[in-house]
């Protein structure tokens, strides 16, 4: 029973993380997105703003699996 309880405390505390690291994620590359497209005009969605966005995506995940190793 014991093992039981730590087993599911050690699945909350990696659910508690992984919520933390996506919201830290969604930051990261919204602020990676909004430094690359500041002098573009992105009134309308258009493929070169979702590439940059998939991009920083990309770049912000990078980085966070480079901190949390």
């Amino acid at each position: 029973m014991g093992q039981m309880r730590r087993a599911i405390g050690r699945e909350e505390q990696e659910r508690r993380n992984q919520d933390r690291f996506a919201s830290t994620l969604v930051i990261a590359a919204s602020i990676i997105a909004a430094v690359r497209l500041a002098r573009d005009d992105i009134g309308r969605p258009s493929p070169r703003v979702q590439s940059v966005i998939m991009d920083s995506v990309h770049l912000a995940r990078s980085i966070l699996n480079a901190i949390v190793r």
